[in-house]
């Protein structure tokens, strides 16, 4: 084949290439003409899909759960400071101290004894507590805990097999719900147990002149574990409230996601606490 030849040739293919150029631009013009006289877009809306994330919230509990057995077992429970005729006692006591009954001075037994003879152990005393308070309500707390950790640890196995699993969104629901009950209803149960040990203070100043009549000069009488378990019921009841709003924004976006019948918008839950 000559170079003429090759040259007409190549000349054709670029002539064919500018007429197919033209044809679709013309083509497109066309759809686009007809597109706005329907008032359709050809636009394709992306389907916009929320990874559920790996809810972190589980293992926040069980962690939560045993700092707070750390503290039951190694935060002394209360701080005294008094002083009688014979003596002047500045003392921490302990949980273990009043559960193996190891107190060494046997005066602070009489603050915390009930204030009629014929009534139980568990009877007000001039401070509002009695020994059994120190007992008792540490112990339930503990059995708290260890529900926390264990409903923490089956919350995250849940969310660990739904990540494999793929449950429904009405099956997530309940279970985040449920889980978000417990944590707020946990905090309620903890403050309403250790409250009393507020109260405990005011008492004590109220009742100073039947106090002093028990043989105290001076009395100071001050609270570590149960104002850190309070703290935590605090904690626990703000995580509640804040699961509880992230339920009910989920929610909301799902109604409004039914009503302008969006299907390609999945809405999953997702927080990152």
């Amino acid at each position: 084949m000559s170079n003429e030849e090759k040259d007409k040739e190549s000349e054709n293919k670029e002539e064919k290439k500018i007429y197919k150029t033209k044809d679709q631009i013309l083509d497109e013009s066309f759809k686009e003409a007809e597109l706005l006289k329907t008032g359709k877009s050809e636009t394709k809306v992306p389907q916009i899909i929320s990874k559920r994330p790996f809810i972190k919230v589980g293992i926040l509990i069980v962690i939560i759960a045993l700092i707070g057995l750390i503290i039951i077992n190694y935060i002394p429970f209360m701080y005294l400071n008094y002083e009688t005729d014979s003596s002047s006692i500045i003392e921490f006591i302990s949980y273990e101290d009043f559960r193996f009954d190891q107190i060494e001075h046997e005066e602070i037994y009489s603050l915390f004894e009930s204030t009629c003879y014929d009534c139980s152990e568990n009877s007000d005393s001039y401070v509002g507590l009695t020994y059994n308070d120190f007992i008792d309500t540490p112990k339930f707390t503990i059995y708290i805990f260890y529900i926390m950790i264990f409903t923490g640890s089956l919350f995250t196995f849940f969310i660990l097999v739904d990540s494999r699993k793929n449950f429904s969104e009405n099956k997530i629901t309940i279970v985040h719900s449920i889980f978000t009950a417990f944590i707020i209803l946990t905090g309620i149960i903890i403050l309403i147990l250790n409250i009393k040990f507020l109260d405990a203070n005011l008492l004590q100043h109220l009742n100073k002149p039947f106090i002093q009549a028990l043989g105290f000069n001076r009395f100071q009488m001050l609270f570590f574990m149960p104002y850190f378990l309070i703290l935590i019921s605090a904690i626990l009841f703000i995580i509640g409230l804040i699961l509880m709003r992230l339920n009910l924004n989920k929610a909301e976006n799902k109604y409004n996601c039914d009503i302008s019948g969006n299907e390609n918008i999945h809405y999953k839950f997702g927080s990152k606490i």
